[in-house]
């Protein structure tokens, strides 16, 4: 990739951010604490690193079944944690105060 077409690159995600188009978050677990907090969400999924992301997941399902069936084999999705979960965390264990997020100045 030259720098040119790099920096049009660039200006594609710019512009394809600024559209607010994929900014809403598409994960179905409406009660979990990071839903909407993409940068918290990732942030702990790193630290375990056992899966991605829910919203990620499409992206490899789609590779993963195409490697399956090469193999004969069948991709099985896990279930979901049940929302009455988050109710009871949200019983037992309240979030008190916000996270200590440090931002990088642009």
């Amino acid at each position: 990739m030259t720098k040119q077409e790099y920096v049009k690159l660039i200006k594609k995600i710019r512009k394809m951010m600024d559209s607010g188009k994929y900014a809403k978050c598409t994960c179905p677990k409406k009660k979990c604490e990071w839903h909407s907090d993409c940068f918290h969400c990732v942030m702990q999924h790193r630290y375990f690193g056992d899966h991605v992301p829910n919203c990620m997941q499409f992206i490899l399902a789609k590779k993963i079944e195409a490697l399956a069936g090469t193999a004969e084999l069948e991709v099985k999705r896990k279930p979901m944690t049940k929302s009455s979960y988050w109710d009871y965390v949200r019983k037992v264990a309240p979030r008190k105060k916000p996270y200590k997020t440090q931002k990088k100045p642009l």
